[in-house]
């Protein structure tokens, strides 16, 4: 997609961050659907590093974050540096085999949803429009 002719003011951030590529492939897949028909979803991969770098500040994004085990205690920080910058940022977390005890440890921060599957992204639809909605008084 060309970025240069689009309005900047309708492109959306959605933020992957991931060991592999299974959830952005499925964002990819999905997320133009889960989008309000008024914006346009940009999908960029990132680092556990680079997300507060690559969010936009001005305009509301989403992260998704595959949270395994072994990241569990930096993906914590992560969120809680990336919610401390930017509360407009919509937080999702994709739990690799986490246990139920494991995923108690991400309720303290505001994470809108966690999924299992890249099937269970479209069950996400109303709440994404609702969070751009929220931003743009919009709501289709």
């Amino acid at each position: 997609m060309n970025w240069s002719l689009i309005d900047p003011g309708v492109i959306r951030t959605w933020i992957i961050c991931e060991t592999g590529s299974r959830w952005l492939a499925a964002v990819r897949r999905f997320g133009p659907e889960m989008f309000p028909t008024d914006l346009i979803p940009k999908v960029a991969s990132a680092r556990q590093d680079e997300i507060l770098a690559t969010l936009n500040l001005s305009e509301p994004s989403i992260v998704l974050r595959e949270v395994r085990r072994d990241s569990l205690a930096a993906h914590c920080d992560s969120l809680a540096r990336s919610t401390a910058s930017d509360p407009q940022t919509l937080q999702i977390i994709a739990c690799h085999q986490l246990t139920l005890r494991e995923q108690w440890c991400l309720t303290p921060f505001p994470v809108a949803a966690m999924i299992q599957h890249p099937e269970e992204l479209p069950r996400l639809t109303h709440m994404i429009h609702l969070h751009f909605a929220r931003w743009t008084q919009s709501i289709d």
